[in-house]
């Protein structure tokens, strides 16, 4: 990052949105990870969950089904745990497999 680069990072300090993030995020590896070319993306990376594969998709329409579905199951499988659940959704229409209100994927008809 050069010394004159305007962005998050050097403009944060003093605007209205220091203070707003919680204090446990770690903003500059988010910017790494954002910063990962295109075609790098699906490259294993040493602060992935052993568990975690990334799945391509070829349009944003298959993108938002696989996300309302896993959206979807992990609210069911919470609720068959019994355990409360916090979810931290992405912002827009997503397409969730979610008709008329509701939910085809996890049954809960919301």
């Amino acid at each position: 990052m050069s010394e004159n680069e305007q962005n998050l990072m050097t403009t944060l300090r003093g605007s209205l949105l220091e203070g707003f993030f919680p204090r446990g995020w770690d903003l500059a590896k988010m910017d790494l990870c954002a910063a990962t070319p295109p075609e790098l993306i699906s490259e294993r990376q040493s602060w992935w969950h052993p568990d975690f594969v990334p799945v391509e998709t070829e349009t944003i329409e298959d993108f938002n089904v696989f996300m309302g579905h896993e959206v979807a199951m992990a609210i069911r499988a919470s609720r068959e745990a019994g355990r409360k659940l916090v979810l931290i959704l992405p912002v827009g229409p997503m397409g969730w497999g979610c008709t008329g209100g509701r939910c085809t994927s996890c049954g809960s008809g919301e």
